[in-house]
């Protein structure tokens, strides 16, 4: 299973500095929440934030008595920041992400907004398409905001075994439509690789995908329009 989702933003240091600026929030025993610096080169660093999450739960036995058991868990963020576009990357990270966007910017002086990229997931489909032509296929669309009359929207997936691009195209000519994710498969050094895309800059495979896999894939994001994309 593979989840990465990308965001943009305008680091006021260099990737070094920010490295440094990210030290006097490592985590340790003691600490609620720290980072954890792995890898450090000019152009990237990576790393993990930790974050100490402590739940209760009450057990009740048949008397009606109640105890309560505390439990210690640990949620993960795993990142790369990076001098270029797209300039955070976040893999495997837990529905929740904003003590670490905190932490950050607080590690920063709150000199840089953190974005949401917002992309055309067929022009993304496209540019990963001429790096792995291969058995490419779009299989799989989600719309959202489809304009059916005045006040009235419907939200539909477009699915078939074979490519939709053709289909789509016909369809997206008469109606007014957001296209959210769509979902491609094509043919890797012999193996089939199946991955979604968000327009929010989310990828979601139940692949492995490669190093060199993703690498392409974040290569062929498109620019996004905002603070870091312009």
């Amino acid at each position: 299973m593979t989840r990465v989702r990308w965001l943009q933003t305008s680091w006021p240091y260099g990737i070094r500095t920010l490295a440094a600026r990210l030290k006097p929030y490592a985590f340790h025993a003691d600490a609620a929440d720290g980072f954890l610096v792995e890898r450090v080169r000019d152009s990237f660093l990576q790393g993990r934030h930790v974050e100490k999450v402590f739940t209760e739960e009450v057990i009740r036995d048949p008397f009606g008595n109640e105890t309560t058991f505390s439990r210690l868990s640990y949620r993960q963020v795993e990142f790369q920041f990076s001098a270029a576009y797209p300039q955070i990357e976040l893999r495997n990270f837990p529905r929740g992400i904003q003590t670490f966007l905190t932490r950050t910017s607080q590690a920063i002086d709150f000199a840089a907004a953190f974005v949401a990229v917002q992309v055309d997931v067929f022009r993304w489909a496209d540019s990963i398409r001429r790096q792995f032509p291969k058995h490419f296929r779009i299989d799989l669309a989600q719309l959202t905001d489809v304009f059916i009359e005045d006040d009235v929207t419907a939200k539909m997936v477009l699915i078939s075994p074979h490519d939709i691009r053709a289909a789509f195209a016909r369809f997206a000519d008469s109606r007014r439509h957001t296209v959210e994710r769509v979902q491609i498969n094509f043919d890797n050094e012999g193996a089939e690789v199946c991955v979604q895309l968000s327009a929010d800059g989310t990828l979601r495979s139940s692949d492995e995908l490669t190093s060199e896999t993703l690498d392409a894939i974040r290569q062929a994001l498109p620019v996004s329009p905002g603070p870091a994309g312009k």
